[in-house]
């Protein structure tokens, strides 16, 4: 029985305790009171003719006055707030393409109607933002892709990558859109390819930080890939810049040609046309006992080309 009483007194201690705690915060929070409270920050329209360089603060520290419970109903939130900063509705700026440092007071008008009646700001920190300006311009520029392709055996790029647009439009800060003729996009990693692939790419992410945007903001890169396979082609040699007076015989007179060639071009192989030869002035310039062959025409839808032999040795005989 003595257990049973300490634990029904403690029982009513506790429900008074508790209860009087819940009349002490309804009294203070129905009070009027400061507090600080920290908000993001959203900076809309842009001047059109200028383009902001600098970092500008992402948070703002704002002390506010109001009931307890309003006061409550931000500081408890899992998120902070957001205020929007309409830079259009900012004075201050003027069309110089210089730097303003604006204090925060000229912000108050409108953050207060974000914030509602209820709360009254009495400081903003920082106390002043600092924007430094650039001239906006608009360039057309070059794209360039940035890829990286691993193949499957056997399979190679089979021409070029085709890039569409093949130029975008890039507007940002004069300081860095004067110096642009080309952009890069973003790189595409792609593994064993055994096909033709269609994909559509960003821009290089390095871009961003420097302001600039695009216009289209992506492009599509077409990557023709093909089964190739090894062939070969016996070409006969041909002699260039060889004086009147002089007879030239290779040894060997011909050469194998190596190479891949894709799979739906091997019945053209056999109309292609395939020219090596060899260059007189070599043997002036190098005092030589053998000379380079070069192949000068040939298919350009055939890769990896191998020449064998690479060099030739050569007989001179006078004409008579």
């Amino acid at each position: 029985m003595h257990k049973a009483s300490y634990n029904r007194k403690l029982y009513v201690f506790l429900f008074c305790l508790s209860l009087s705690i819940f009349f002490w915060l309804l009294n203070a929070l129905s009070k009027s009171s400061s507090s600080d409270v920290i908000f993001n920050v959203s900076y809309v329209n842009q001047p059109k003719n200028k383009i902001v360089l600098n970092e500008l603060p992402n948070q703002l520290k704002l002390k506010i006055k109001g009931l307890g419970f309003d006061l409550m109903a931000y500081k408890m939130r899992f998120k902070k707030p957001t205020v929007i900063i309409d830079l259009a509705r900012l004075k201050g700026f003027n069309n110089d393409l210089q730097g303003n440092t604006l204090s925060s007071t000229s912000f108050f008008p409108y953050i207060s109607s974000q914030l509602g009646e209820q709360l009254e700001i009495k400081e903003i920190y920082p106390d002043s933002i600092h924007f430094l300006f650039d001239e906006r311009i608009e360039k057309t520029v070059k794209v360039i892709a940035n890829t990286r392709l691993n193949f499957e055996k056997q399979f190679q790029l089979f021409g070029k990558i085709l890039v569409k647009p093949v130029i975008t439009k890039v507007s940002g800060p004069a300081s860095i859109v004067d110096t642009l003729s080309k952009v890069y996009t973003e790189q595409l990693i792609l593994n064993n390819l055994s096909e033709t692939r269609t994909e559509s790419v960003v821009f290089n992410s390095e871009y961003e930080p420097k302001k600039l945007v695009f216009n289209p903001n992506k492009v599509i890169l077409h990557i023709p890939v093909e089964k190739f396979t090894e062939s070969s082609m016996v070409v006969m040699l041909n002699y260039t810049n060889v004086p009147d007076s002089i007879e030239i015989k290779a040894i060997p007179s011909e050469i194998e040609v190596k190479f891949l060639i894709p799979l739906s071009k091997m019945a053209s192989l056999q109309s292609a046309k395939f020219i090596a030869e060899i260059d007189y002035t070599q043997i002036n310039d190098n005092f030589t006992h053998k000379l380079k062959v070069e192949l000068v025409d040939f298919p350009d839808y055939i890769q990896s080309v191998t020449l064998n032999p690479e060099k030739v040795e050569y007989i001179l005989k006078k004409r008579k």
